[in-house]
């Protein structure tokens, strides 16, 4: 299926988007969350979302991902980037399905207050990749942008971006206990304005098992600041190839990663600018 917004003809042949049409390249429908209802769970459908598209969602569960195996997936890139925009506190993305896929889409904060994207515990298995996570002022702020209940598993981020502005933003993503085999690749996320309160940019309220970020930078503005806060105390995995860096050299190597019973291989901290790394947890190297 096909989604964009153009409210008139683009091509000939063409018409404007609308949950009216078939859903095809020349007659598109207009939500992404209608294309979703008309897809068939475990089929493998795929919903192309064209250069351009935004959407400003408003309620709770505003796009309901309720059919499994779905594969939403951008075309465009920068400002044609397709974008979704909370625009009210109660504004949700509520994932409740199990192996969905979210590929080039840009989501936006546009309100105060909300934790915009939510995974329910039959979520196993969703997916972002080359997705951005933004806010746009120091007033709309993110409660926390992604909440994944617990006992959702395998939930993958690769080749994402999180950038918040806000002093009020909380953690980008947070997961409750008894997650099973997360995994993060080649991701950056950054708080470019200190927070209120220092909290873990990806943070859990308990243990994880199996999990391995590798290759991701992680950048907070505070001193002590927390970059990976996994609070349980019988996790196990990897941190490998990473790096932290935050306003102070000994907050940074004894905060930037909380992880017990995980281990941390060839990652590095700074806490000053235009100076090398240090070793997290480890002694200064490279000097």
């Amino acid at each position: 299926f096909w989604v964009g917004n153009a409210t008139a003809s683009v091509m000939k042949g063409h018409s404007g988007a609308s949950n009216g049409n078939p859903g095809n390249f020349a007659r598109p429908f207009a939500t992404i969350d209608y294309a979703i209802g008309r897809c068939t769970a475990g089929r493998g459908d795929i919903i192309v979302v064209k250069p351009g598209h935004a959407e400003t969602i408003t309620t709770a569960a505003a796009i309901a991902a309720d059919v499994s195996g779905v594969a939403i997936v951008g075309l465009g890139a920068g400002s044609a980037m397709p974008t979704i925009t909370f625009g009210h506190a109660d504004a949700t993305m509520a994932i409740t399905a199990p192996n969905t896929s979210w590929i080039n889409l840009k989501f936006v904060s546009g309100a105060a207050d909300g934790a915009w994207i939510t995974l329910s515990a039959l979520a196993d298995g969703c997916s972002f990749e080359k997705c951005e996570f933004l806010d746009t002022s120091t007033v709309l702020n993110y409660l926390n942008f992604i909440t994944v209940t617990s006992a959702c598993n395998n939930i993958s981020f690769r080749n994402c971006v999180g950038i918040g502005m806000s002093a009020s933003n909380d953690s980008f993503i947070l997961m409750g206990a008894l997650h099973d085999r997360f995994y993060m690749s080649d991701c950056q996320w950054q708080n470019d304005v200190a927070q209120t309160s220092v909290v873990g940019q990806i943070k859990t309220t308990g243990d994880v098992s199996n999990a391995w970020i590798k290759d991701s930078a992680f950048r907070s503005i505070i001193d002590g600041a927390l970059h990976i806060d996994f609070d349980g105390t019988a996790c196990s995995g990897f941190v490998t190839n990473c790096y932290f860096s935050s306003l102070d050299v000994a907050g940074a190597v004894a905060l930037a990663v909380d992880f017990s019973g995980g281990h941390v291989f060839n990652s590095f901290v700074s806490g000053e600018a235009n100076l090398s790394g240090i070793t997290v947890h480890g002694p200064y190297v490279d000097a």
